[in-house]
């Protein structure tokens, strides 16, 4: 079987078509466009969680002393009552 200019059909290196080229610059636009997407996605969970964890520290830092109260006062019941 006798190829045009005598090339062999598996040695495709040259994209000879637009429509190839157009296909290839449009995957590049498409994953440009998936990674900035997924940058501005990424920034945007780690600013909330960051906020989320700044409530939270609020919100425990308040309980916390309490918490602690209640567990010396029953270990001091147990401690010198139960022993």
């Amino acid at each position: 079987m006798i190829h045009r200019n005598n090339e062999s059909p598996l040695i495709s290196t040259h994209l000879r078509s637009p429509n190839v080229r157009e296909f290839l610059y449009s995957i590049l636009f498409l994953l440009l466009v998936a990674g900035y997407f997924v940058c501005t996605h990424l920034l945007f969970v780690s600013w909330a969680s960051s906020e989320l964890q700044t409530e939270f520290a609020r919100s425990f830092g308040s309980t916390l002393p309490k918490f602690c109260i209640y567990i010396y006062i029953y270990i001091y019941i147990y401690i010198y009552i139960y022993i």
